[in-house]
């Protein structure tokens, strides 16, 4: 049986090949392109830009003074169990009562059994005891604990002054009948009352010496309410006046750096409170030299203290503040400014001087950028290509209106300075602007306003200088 084979010849074979989608292709481009740009931006180093302001920095030095003031012990006037009315550090007027003294120990014990010989505090007076623990709880350290006590002692103090046990009409009768003996001493002068007493009442500027600072066996005693005194013992200061002084220890560098200083403000650490004071750079009895602060307010303040630590603001200068990073340098030609040429069209530039091929010399005027003029001085632009236009190094350069080679008329060029600035990047590239310093920290830098070829408030400039150049494009 035949079998009948089929004719293949006219069947045509499927194209196998791959075919090319233009579509595809332009999509793989765009998104490798988007990839390449989204990693090149993660991993460059980004520019960041600062926006210039109008700012101040104000430089502080910490020193540790002694107080001295117009003060005077008061003895107490016999022994017994002391109670005090008037609060640590408030002023009293001449008769006004500060303090009792009971002969036997009863009166406090009677006090308590009679309590409507207390009156009650007024919502002002609670309101100024709450704020005063509110305020010690803010300023209180570990390293001060002997603080708590004193606190504690004024507080009792006040306690006492608000009950106004003295005006009982017929307290005095009342404990006559009872037996009980107390007195109450009145003022004799007008001043601060203070209950910290140190044997420092008698200080004066010119007795101060370097062992005081030293501290070694000082002691303050405070007589604590309810204590037994004996009579004759000091109980209590009073200071006469609002005129005091602190007065510290100096070198001679600080003795040069504040001879002709002689109105600073002074920063009390402890009680973060600035005022004025003036300044007096003196040499003491022991032959050391001392700078005294005398000042005419916050006695009240300080009248329980000694040693106070503060910081005298030397300097609180206002200018346009920018940070330290943003500064960079760049250097210049300095050229006479007698050679400066103009040209008709208003070009700026130098007249050099070129050696021909027959060894005879030429003059051609060469435009330059300049960038500042001062009153000595061309800032010339360094050219930094072949293709720079400009006065070079070692080119002579020759005055206006002058001829030939005279040594006096001419200027080979060579010395440069660098003049500190940062980059501005208001237009999109990095352009140098010259600063004028002022003050700084460790962070930032105060410069002049106003300057020529400067930077003003809203500027934006590079934060990190040494990541760009000038003229590099930047992308805000």
């Amino acid at each position: 049986m035949a079998v009948n084979k089929q004719d293949t010849s006219n069947i045509i074979k499927p194209n196998i090949l791959p075919r090319f989608n233009v579509g595809m292709i332009i999509f793989m481009i765009i998104f490798l392109y988007i990839v390449f740009s989204v990693y090149s931006y993660i991993t460059r180093e980004q520019v960041r830009f600062y926006e210039v302001s109008d700012g101040n920095i104000v430089r502080q030095e910490q020193y540790t003074g002694v107080a001295i003031r117009e003060e005077e012990t008061v003895d107490a006037a016999s022994s017994g169990y002391i109670h005090y009315y008037i609060q640590d550090g408030k002023r009293v007027a001449v008769g006004s009562d500060i303090y009792m003294v009971d002969e036997t120990g009863a009166l406090e014990t009677y006090l308590k059994d009679h309590p409507e010989l207390n009156k009650e505090m007024s919502s002002e007076q609670i309101a100024d005891i709450r704020y005063r623990l509110s305020q010690f709880s803010q300023s209180f350290k570990n390293s001060a604990f002997s603080y708590l006590y004193d606190t504690k002692f004024s507080l009792d103090a006040t306690a006492l002054e608000y009950s106004s046990i003295s005006d009982a009409q017929d307290l005095n009768s009342v404990l006559s009948q009872l037996g009980i003996n107390y007195s109450q001493i009145s003022a004799q002068k007008s001043g601060v009352v203070s209950y910290s007493v140190d044997g420092y009442e008698s200080l004066t500027p010119d007795s101060v010496t370097s062992d005081i600072f030293s501290m070694n066996g000082y002691k303050m005693n405070i007589t604590k309410p309810g204590n037994l005194i004996e009579g004759g013992t000091p109980v209590y200061k009073l200071i006469t006046s609002t005129n005091w002084s602190i007065v510290f220890p100096v070198n001679d560098e600080i003795k040069e750096k504040y001879q002709d200083i002689h109105r600073v403000q002074v920063h009390f650490v402890e009680k973060d409170i600035t005022s004025n004071a003036s300044l007096d750079i003196y040499t003491a009895s022991d032959g050391n030299n001392y700078g005294k602060l005398t000042l005419n307010e916050l006695v009240e303040q300080f009248s329980g203290e000694r040693f106070i630590q503060f910081d005298l603001v030397i300097n609180n200068k206002r200018g346009l503040k920018i940070p330290l990073t943003s500064i960079t340098e760049k250097d210049f030609f300095i050229i006479p400014k007698d050679f400066m040429v103009t040209s008709s069209d208003g070009t700026t530039g130098f007249n050099r001087q070129t050696v021909l091929q027959d060894g005879t010399t030429a003059t051609e005027f060469v435009p330059s950028e300049i960038y500042r003029i001062d009153d000595q001085y061309c800032y010339v632009t360094v050219p930094e290509g072949d293709g720079d236009s400009g006065v070079r190094l070692n080119d002579f350069i020759i005055k206006p209106e002058t001829s030939g080679g005279d040594s006096a008329n001419t200027y080979h060029v060579g010395p440069v300075k660098s003049l500190q600035g940062v980059y501005n990047i208001n237009r999109g590239y990095c352009m140098f602007r010259q600063i004028v310093p002022v003050e700084q920290n460790n962070e930032y830098i105060i410069v002049e306003k106003n300057t020529d070829y400067g930077i003003s408030v809203y500027d934006h400039i590079v934060m990190d200088a040494s990541i760009v150049s000038d003229g590099q494009l930047v992308y805000q």
